[in-house]
């Protein structure tokens, strides 16, 4: 099994039978990540971690591209693509605990939990209206309005070719959850917090993963984004934890 990271969230896994992609997103005017559309063409299935703006914005006009690919997800943004207009048949409902066999893959869909967003404060509002990408402020509100999370945040739990892969939506967990342990591989959106480092050290302890794959670092949507400190993380765990790059294929 392979991992190619395509920005942000958006993380595609390919085996000898097929292809799933998780979350594409199509960056916001201004950022130095260089996805187009044309990248999510031909993926048959779709997977979505949870309703945010950075997980599902870009759906729509994907699903447009390709109306033969079946997009899995939860209630919330099940009802958010629908009223951007994603075709009903083209969603598949996703419920926690239940699982999907796609492209050669087994999928099961677990309750997580999103990342402790940060208050607003003075620093970050500065940084947004000093930076030069300040013009995506009024559509960035809106669909923060109109993609709402609703505590559906899945995690998913992968197996292909004798491999697992534990891929989160956020960086967080639930405490009442039983989550397999052992992966081969952690894919952590090191993103959302504050301080990413504490939450990160919890997961990686908790989840015991043979290595770790940070994804969601880069900026994404500016001006509210602001890319986190890895030293930390990559200091503490040496080789078992190394972050993606842009288009690079990793064996899992």
């Amino acid at each position: 099994m392979r991992v190619i990271w395509h920005g942000t969230a958006a993380v595609e896994l390919v085996s000898q039978s097929g292809r799933v992609l998780f979350d594409p997103f199509v960056p916001l005017k201004g950022s130095p990540v260089p996805v187009k559309l044309a990248d999510f063409d031909g993926f048959p299935h779709i997977f979505v971690t949870h309703g945010h703006l950075d997980h599902i914005l870009s759906i729509p006009d994907i699903s447009a591209r390709n109306p033969e690919a079946k997009i899995y997800c939860t209630q919330t943004p099940f009802r958010t693509l629908r009223t951007k207009g994603v075709p009903e048949q083209a969603l598949r409902l996703l419920n926690f605990g239940g699982e999907v066999e796609a492209g050669g893959f087994k999928i099961r869909a677990l309750h997580g939990k999103h990342a402790v967003l940060p208050k607003a404060s003075l620093r970050r509002l500065g940084y947004a209206l000093k930076s030069p990408a300040r013009g995506n402020l009024p559509q960035l509100l809106r669909e923060n309005r109109a993609c709402p999370e609703n505590g559906e945040t899945v995690l998913y739990f992968v197996e292909a070719e004798g491999k697992t892969v534990c891929l989160m939506g956020s960086m967080n967990l639930r405490g009442e959850v039983e989550y397999p342990t052992g992966a081969d591989l952690l894919i952590l959106p090191y993103n959302g917090w504050e301080d990413c480092f504490p939450p990160a050290v919890r997961i990686v302890e908790r989840l015991a993963p043979k290595r770790v794959a940070l994804d969601h670092f880069d900026d994404t949507f500016p001006p509210l984004t602001m890319p986190p400190d890895l030293t930390p993380i990559l200091e503490k765990y040496g080789d078992r934890v190394f972050a993606l790059e842009l288009g690079k294929s990793v064996e899992v």
